[in-house]
């Protein structure tokens, strides 16, 4: 089997049904913000905010940990598909009873009844973890996109019909349980597998110590990116933190389709691959693809923030481009630092990964805890600030901690970096010579040919560019032609 062929080929797959996903994500954001109000979407991020830690709880670590198993006995499968489904059990019970105190917490009386519907969540993402981590293990990633992209057209199909039938809040509410019971039904369907009773005896502790160090790392990360939602709506109000949220949703967009569906394929990958030389290359040539497509998208996206987000929320939301501008800027150190994500795994150092997460982690919420005293714009400078420090962190101390040197990976996003500030101040420099009448499709269309313009001069006239874009070509060229 080549590896190269067989990753190349599943990141197509992966990254098609990324992007019909997204789709589907963005047709929702447009509609939706222009049925529903801040308010709504507001009381929702609260909600999400909290309970939403009981998702990472409820995975436990186990699904990776199934995923890089050298050899996963068919009793060890059946005790994690077990424990995964007792654990969200036991937090559906949790959440459920939790819902007063949480409203109480936000003094909003309506979240009672949310908190205890989206509880059933839990139940239904426990029994679903591990078929997922089967179809990934196995490497079939077209099912993954199917149940994936399937969810989500339910999900939205249910939410508009509440939307416009004037249930607010309650059609995010149904969308979200959509997505966990489609998502179940959906790897169910595909797997097509009967878990027998628990078993003895099946040398569970390697998986379970390494699944748990790696909630403990989900753990804290999740903490420290939801700590501005639950600041913000404590401190400043449902109305505050619904901008806030809708700014933060669409710049963890690129993320979401590019870096986590890869982390599919190449996981199972390196986890095969036991030559030195070939990993580095993998990684390098990762790092090097993730950089020119993600510092791009988040390049552009902030370069043209202000139609693209009137286009996509409408009237209303007139305070999210500036957010936006600002996370931005996160989301590019955050997306430097995906890879060795990748590596703190596939070498099995959770216990690295754990403990310079809680170090970077820790100064993101300290940066938030600041921050959030100056409402959404300030909440937006401490998260991308933390982001910097994670990045910092893990390039100086983490990954060299693993043996792998993070000096090639650094190089190899030099030049992408580079170019993506070429192609933000081109954006800056050009959007200031449109006029302020123009209208929004008109100005992201203008904007949109500056940007293809400096890409075609960049390759042009910068020869490690054309080197660079060729190689990755070639990888797409291979993954089609297979």
């Amino acid at each position: 089997m080549n590896l190269g062929k067989v990753a190349a080929r599943g990141t197509m797959i992966s990254l098609g049904g990324q992007w019909t996903k997204f789709l589907i994500q963005v047709a929702s954001i447009m509609i939706l913000a222009r049925v529903l109000t801040p308010t709504d979407f507001g009381v929702m991020a609260m909600i999400l905010a909290i309970v939403g830690a009981a998702t990472v709880i409820g995975d436990f670590g186990l699904s990776l940990a199934a995923i890089q198993a050298k050899e996963l006995r068919e009793s060890q499968r059946i005790n994690l598909f077990w424990i995964n489904a007792a654990i969200g059990a036991v937090l559906s019970v949790i959440v459920f009873f939790a819902a007063r105190p949480v409203a109480n917490f936000y003094d909003q009386p309506q979240l009672v009844g949310i908190t205890q519907v989206l509880a059933v969540i839990f139940v239904l993402n426990g029994v679903a973890v591990q078929l997922r981590a089967d179809l990934t293990r196995s490497m079939r990633f077209s099912a993954l996109a199917l149940c994936d992209v399937l969810a989500q057209a339910v999900a939205l199909a249910v939410s508009l019909v509440l939307a416009f039938s004037g249930y607010g809040v309650w059609a995010l509410v149904a969308q979200q349980v959509c997505i966990a019971a489609v998502t179940f039904i959906c790897a169910a369907w595909c797997v097509r597998w009967l878990p027998g009773l628990p078993r003895r005896g099946a040398q569970m502790k390697s998986l379970l110590s390494f699944g748990g160090n790696t909630m403990a790392t989900q753990l804290v990360n999740y903490s420290s990116a939801n700590i501005d939602s639950v600041l913000l709506g404590r401190v400043q109000g449902a109305f505050e933190l619904g901008v806030y949220d809708r700014a933060y949703q669409l710049f963890k967009i690129p993320m979401q389709q590019m870096a986590a569906p890869m982390t599919r394929v190449a996981l199972p990958v390196l986890m095969k691959l036991e030559d030195a030389t070939d990993y580095m290359r993998y990684i390098v040539k990762a790092q090097k693809g993730l950089s020119y497509i993600l510092l791009s998208l988040f390049a552009f996206a902030a370069g043209a923030a202000d139609p693209l987000l009137y286009l996509t929320l409408g009237e209303g939301w007139d305070r999210a481009p500036e957010i936006f501008r600002l996370l931005a800027i996160g989301g590019a150190f955050q997306a430097l630092a995906y890879v060795y994500y990748w590596i703190f795994l596939s070498t099995g150092r959770v216990d690295l990964h754990l403990r310079y997460s809680l170090f970077g982690r820790l100064v993101m919420i300290a940066a938030i805890f600041i921050g959030v005293n100056w409402g959404a714009v300030g909440t937006a400078i401490g998260s991308s600030f933390g982001f910097f420090a994670l990045w910092l962190v893990y390039s100086v101390r983490g990954v060299p901690r693993t043996g792998v040197s993070s000096s090639p990976i650094l190089k190899s996003s030099v030049r992408p970096g580079c170019a993506a500030a070429g192609l933000f101040l081109t954006l800056l420099v050009g959007g200031a010579f449109i006029p302020d009448r123009a209208p929004a499709i008109v100005e992201l269309a203008v904007l949109l040919g500056f940007a293809i313009s400096y890409v075609l001069l960049a390759c042009l006239m910068v020869r490690g560019v054309r080197a660079d874009l060729r190689e990755l070509l070639d990888v797409v060229r291979g993954a089609v032609a297979r």
